[in-house]
């Protein structure tokens, strides 16, 4: 697995959040999978029980859409690639309101990769 195909699979699910497609998002990620946020751990088993966070930030923080700014792999392994995340978060009048810095996890699993650990 090369940087350049795991941060392709990162803007894939980016672009999957945006269009709010459980379906495409799922299809770039491993199961189980689990979000670190902070030092909460939110862990999901299986594709069918994932709930994206999309319906939340956007009552929340009345969040349109997000753009990929950075992905850069902090280190390739055999069956993993590590990679820095920076993305932004916009009002649907085009106003950035958030800039995050993430570390998520693409792996191999029986030869599908995808994410399958986001921190922040």
């Amino acid at each position: 697995m090369s940087a350049e195909i795991a941060c392709r699979i990162v803007q894939d699910y980016i672009d999957a959040f945006n269009a709010d497609d459980v379906a495409a998002m799922t299809a770039k990620l491993n199961f189980p999978f689990a979000w670190l946020l902070g030092t909460k751990v939110i862990g999901v088993a299986k594709a069918e029980d994932f709930v994206p966070p999309t319906g939340r930030i956007r009552r929340e923080e009345g969040w349109h859409h997000s753009v990929l700014d950075e992905c850069s792999a902090l280190q390739v392994l055999e069956g993993k690639v590590h990679c820095k995340v920076v993305f932004s978060r916009f009002k649907a009048d085009g106003a950035k309101y958030s800039t995050m810095e993430a570390l998520w996890i693409v792996t191999n699993d029986a030869g599908h990769w995808g994410i399958q650990w986001m921190s922040r």
